[in-house]
Order: structure tokens, then C-alpha cells, then sequence
């Protein structure tokens, strides 16, 4: 008996110190998201960001594989304790504003010296990648696009698809020039908890879907059997909505863009008789119908 109480004792201890160290860890955790703020990109106090972000970075992508994220639920009702204090510390546009202002600066090509220090080149890239994933895992969470800048977020993503059509062949899949492609699906996929008229009305404005499309002819042999869903995915939520229905001339700049929807058909139809869901059979149906208007 004594030895089975000693056990008891040892297992109480354990649990209680694990409990106290994942307190910690929590703690440290939201310590370290509240510590995020802006700097000018490339700036010393821009690099100590930098550093938190990988850091966070790594921790969402882990909690986002862990998770299990249920159609509807709330951030709160998900174990990702880094999205969650990401939207209770109001830092969505913070972070979308760091991107921005940093591929802005790759863009333009401003005086910094990267090519002949491997190390700086590293850190940048990896900044980009961490950013990226970080930016990925915080919009699966609806509350995020819920308050993100959309117009600023629009905009940018028109930029990289542009910058990636442009030159194709430049740009890794870590690249935000690619990884745009998942925030758009994202934000699509979102969109009938979000103010539809408000968002589509800017990728029209900004042209996005003839840029998704010219972007896949680009990169779908490289992009993966996922990476090739996900374009079928987005635009499938895009052609479904009611905004599409009223405007859909103007959302393609021309009959060669509409004829592109075709490079969609092999992998619309695959997805569309294997799709258990009848509601998601449908949208992608809506695709395929469109694809043959077009042809």
C-alpha cells in the first residue's frame, strides 16, 4: 500500500509541475506576441522582430497541425493559444503591415546589402517563410479576417501575384509570391462570414482572379496535387458567390483569361467525384459548368 501511495503521490507531482511549466510556456507565449510592434524593415529593432516572429512562427505552425479545427468553430473552442493571442492582442494588421512594408522594400530594390553577405540573405528569406506560415495559420481563423485591413490585404496580394507572373521562374514555394495563393483560398473560403460585396469588389477592382489564373498556368506543375486543389478551391468559392453571379463579365480581362479556367478541368473533375460533401460537390460543379461556357 505504500508503495502504491508513494505512486499516486509521484504522479499528482508530476502532473502538477507539468501543469505549472505549460503555464509558463503560455506565459511566455502571449509575453512574446504583446512584445511584437513595428519597425522599419531592416532596421536593428526590425531584426529583434524578426527574431520573435520565427519563434512564434514555429509554435503556430506545430499548434495548427495539432488542432482540430472544426467547420464553424471559434479561436477560442481551437488549442492554438498563439492565433488565439495574436487576435486578442490586436496584433492581425501588425503583422500584415510588417510583410507588406518588408516585400515592399524587396520590391522596390532599395540600397541594402544582401548579395554579398550570405547570412543577411539567410535571415531575410527565413523572415519571409516564418512571416508567411505565421500570416497562413492566423487566417484559418475567421475572427482574424474578420478585423484584417482587407483593402490593404487585397492590394498586396495583387502586387506579389503580378510580381510572380511576371517572373515566374524566381519565385520558391516559401516565397509570399506563392504562398498568396493560400490567403486568398482562405479568405474564400470564409467568405460567407464575411462581408462578400466588400471583398469581392476589391479582387475585382484589383483584377485577382485573372491573375489567380495566369498564376496557375505559371506554377501548377509545381505546385502539388494540394497546391493544384487549392486553386480549384478558390476560385470554385469565388464563381459560387451571389457577387460573382452580378458581375461576373467584368471579373475577366479578357476571353483568353475566361478560356484559362479550362487548365482547372482534370483536377475540378477529380475533386468533384471524390467530394463527400454535397455543398462542396456543388461549388465545384459550379466551376466545371463554367468551364464549359468558356471553352
Amino acid at each position: 500500500m505504500g508503495d502504491r501511495g508513494t505512486a499516486y503521490h509521484t504522479q499528482d507531482a508530476c502532473a502538477d509541475t507539468l501543469e505549472v511549466v505549460n503555464k509558463r510556456l503560455n506565459q511566455d507565449l502571449r509575453h512574446r506576441v504583446r512584445r511584437i510592434a513595428y519597425s522599419p524593415p531592416l532596421s536593428p529593432e526590425w531584426r529583434d522582430v524578426a527574431d520573435i516572429i520565427g519563434h512564434i512562427s514555429n509554435i503556430a505552425s506545430m499548434e495548427s497541425k495539432d488542432s482540430l479545427n472544426r467547420p464553424g468553430s471559434s479561436v477560442w473552442e481551437r488549442d492554438e493559444l498563439c492565433i488565439r493571442y495574436i487576435i486578442e492582442e490586436s496584433k492581425t494588421n501588425l503583422l500584415m503591415r510588417l510583410m507588406i512594408d518588408f516585400k515592399s522594400v524587396m520590391y522596390d530594390k532599395q540600397p541594402i546589402e544582401t548579395s554579398s553577405d550570405p547570412e543577411v540573405t539567410s535571415f531575410l528569406k527565413q523572415f519571409e517563410a516564418s512571416m508567411g506560415e505565421l500570416l497562413r495559420c492566423l487566417f484559418t481563423a475567421v475572427e482574424a479576417l474578420q478585423t484584417l485591413d482587407m483593402s490593404a490585404m487585397i492590394e498586396y496580394i495583387e502586387r506579389a501575384l503580378n510580381a510572380a507572373n511576371t517572373d515566374p521562374g524566381t519565385y520558391d514555394a516559401q516565397s509570399q509570391e506563392v504562398v498568396v495563393i493560400s490567403y486568398l483560398y482562405l479568405i474564400l473560403s470564409h467568405i460567407e462570414r464575411l462581408d462578400e460585396d466588400k471583398v469581392l469588389g476589391l479582387m475585382l477592382d484589383h483584377s485577382i482572379l485573372p491573375a489567380v489564373l495566369r498564376h496557375f498556368e505559371h506554377y501548377h506543375s509545381r505546385a502539388g496535387d494540394r497546391g493544384v486543389e487549392m486553386y480549384v478551391w478558390l476560385v470554385s468559392f469565388l464563381l459560387d458567390t451571389e457577387y460573382f453571379k452580378g458581375h461576373m463579365n467584368q471579373f475577366f480581362a479578357s476571353k483568353e483569361d475566361k478560356k484559362r479556367l479550362g487548365l482547372l478541368e482534370p483536377a475540378a473533375k477529380a475533386i468533384k467525384a471524390t467530394e463527400p460533401e454535397a455543398d462542396l460537390r456543388r461549388k465545384v460543379r459550379t466551376l466545371c459548368d463554367f468551364i464549359i461556357r468558356y471553352k
